[in-house]
């Protein structure tokens, strides 16, 4: 059989298992921001590094990184490109099919892309911190190649290893490969003997994540099902905002001057229903000496409510991944809201779990946050959500409806929706907007009362 290569070994994993190895052997690697700016696939690969700095002066250069491109002659680099300016691309349609032809897996940017749809068309993955249209001309100038770079804080050197996928992007020394992709191997292994374990019913609380790779996975229980259920009034309130969605219910929560809108706070994909239910509430703070619990919380979250955390909108690290995604699935939960991020994003892509958070990041929160309290006040991207407030979330954000005035809200949005649809009928019928809008008062349709 043929020896798996250190490529081979580590496309085997992802970022998770990856970033939390290094963190066990207290390593550098992860980066927050460099994500993929296509549906691109995961890539693994050796660094060819390469730094940019902003233009001074009349400078005349030959075109950036040509002379890196042609410089590849192995198919296993990745281009790791630092220097880069906001607002300002440097990466194109040229670079990528040039970088297509040379055989060169992916690259990741600290800084931006243009002509994104380019290198999608010939499935060529880019990573970086956003797009923008402006191109480096006269703005960005290639000053060194093969040296040691800075991307996001982390030092990543000629040779070194690069990881990336959906959560985002994991850079390892060369000297620590061997170490890390060792660990990487065995916490993956026993994350997935605590998800069949999860999948057969175990209670999360009686995961032991700190000593899951020095520990055998825990034997499994026989039953997944939700002891706790909602109430019939959890049930009635619900039902009212069945057939709303976040746009009609903010008209209404700003018609009744209700701040209810949580700034930041967006879907993991564009969903095409809208999740609704109780707001079971969570609150974390920095991680003591010894580390808290991060994830017990779970089992006591009753079947269609809403977990909603309160990370204090940290991006450094998650409070949630695939397990705890797993067993809230299996209880019937009916999403979750972190003004934080989240990770593991494919498994909730795949089982269709709603996430609604203010990012997503590869780098766990044990050892580093801890559970402060649960139903209580919390706060989600500005407003305040008190316990069993009822959470409203779909493809344009997540909205939150104080629970004493959920009757009223959702009448408000229903008198809205009502005149916006009498309006959309007037459209159809040969009525102008400007017509249509006046005579059903749609300037007025949100403003305070």
């Amino acid at each position: 059989m043929k020896e798996l290569t250190v490529l081979d070994r580590l496309a085997a994993l992802d970022t998770n298992s990856v970033s939390d190895a290094l963190d066990l052997l207290h390593l550098p690697g992860a980066t927050c921001g460099l994500r993929p700016l296509w549906n691109c696939p995961k890539v693994v690969g050796c660094a060819s590094t390469v730094q940019l700095a902003p233009m001074t002066g009349d400078v005349t250069s030959k075109p950036m990184l040509t002379a890196s491109i042609d410089a590849v002659t192995t198919d296993d680099r990745v281009l790791v490109i630092s220097g880069g300016t906001e607002g300002v691309s440097c990466w194109g349609s040229f670079v990528a099919n040039a970088s297509k032809i040379r055989k060169i897996r992916a690259t990741v940017i600290d800084g931006m892309g243009r002509h994104i749809e380019s290198s999608e068309a010939i499935g060529y993955p880019v990573y970086g911190r956003g797009v923008t249209m402006v191109s480096s001309r006269g703005r960005l100038v290639q000053v060194a190649s093969g040296e040691p770079v800075r991307m996001r804080g982390v030092q990543v050197c000629e040779d070194d290893y690069v990881i990336a996928d959906r959560n985002g992007t994991v850079f390892i020394s060369a000297d620590h490969i061997h170490e890390v992709l060792d660990f990487g191997e065995r916490i993956a292994r026993h994350q997935g003997a605590m998800l069949e374990a999860v999948r057969s019913g175990r209670s999360v609380g009686d995961m032991d994540f700190e000593t899951a790779i020095r520990q055998p996975p825990p034997a499994p229980i026989s039953s997944t099902r939700n002891p706790k259920i909602t109430s019939p009034e959890d049930e009635e309130l619900v039902s009212l905002f069945s057939r709303s969605d976040t746009a009609g219910i903010s008209d209404a929560l700003d018609k009744l001057g209700i701040h209810g809108q949580a700034l930041g706070i967006m879907p993991l994909l564009d969903y095409k229903k809208v999740t609704v239910g109780p707001a079971f509430t969570v609150r974390y703070v920095p991680a003591s000496d010894p580390a808290g619990s991060v994830g017990d919380f779970v089992d006591d979250v009753a079947e269609g409510d809403v977990v909603v955390i309160d990370n204090g909108g940290r991006t450094d690290c998650t409070v949630w991944g695939d397990i705890m995604t797993q067993y809230a699935g299996l209880r019937g939960i009916a999403g979750t809201v972190i003004d934080g991020v989240c990770r593991d994003v494919n498994r909730a892509i795949d089982d269709d779990y709603p996430l609604f958070t203010a990012g997503r990041f590869m780098r766990t929160g044990k050892d580093r946050v801890q559970v402060a309290g649960v139903n209580e006040s919390i706060g989600i991207g500005t407003v305040r959500v008190d316990p069993r407030d009822i959470v409203i979330a779909d493809a344009n954000g997540v909205v939150i409806v104080p629970r004493n005035r959920a009757r009223e809200v959702a009448e408000t949005a229903l008198k809205i929706e009502q005149s916006e649809s009498g309006i959309r009928a007037m459209i159809m019928a040969g009525a102008t907007i400007g017509e249509a809008r006046e005579r059903l008062g749609y300037h007025t349709l949100q403003r305070k009362g």
